[in-house]
């Protein structure tokens, strides 16, 4: 039985590193490339991803497509969930606040619109 990669995202200065443990070490697995809009900088440990559970909706953040194991990441508050490609039908865009609900074996993609939620406040 072979474990499970241990992978982590590192955002900063605009960068966006996929990062694979191999050894004990951590090492550069993907392209560096430019951190989607909306992806804050800090170090995200996806390989803490739990599966959907029970629960039938999760809102929060899109951080990862990753179309070659056919999963996409998601953090929602401090929790990161890895949803399935075949079980969202809409497009994922990496960076992009969404609510996934689950009704079975599919799930449904809601985008949310950041600005509406935030607080204002007048002085």
């Amino acid at each position: 039985m072979t474990t499970p990669k241990k992978q982590r995202i590192i955002v900063m200065n605009g960068r966006k590193i996929l990062q694979t443990q191999i050894n004990n070490e951590w090492e550069t697995t993907g392209a560096i490339k430019k951190a989607e809009e909306g992806i804050r900088p800090g170090v995200y440990n996806i390989y803490l991803a739990k599966a959907p559970s029970d629960k039938n909706e999760y809102e929060g953040k899109i951080l990862l497509v990753d179309k070659d194991n056919g999963v996409f990441y998601q953090q929602t508050n401090k929790d990161f969930i890895v949803h399935q490609l075949n079980a969202v039908d809409g497009k994922l865009v990496a960076g992009k606040d969404v609510v996934v609900r689950y009704d079975g074996e599919k799930a449904a993609l809601t985008q949310i619109n950041a600005l509406k939620n935030k607080m204002v406040m007048k002085i």
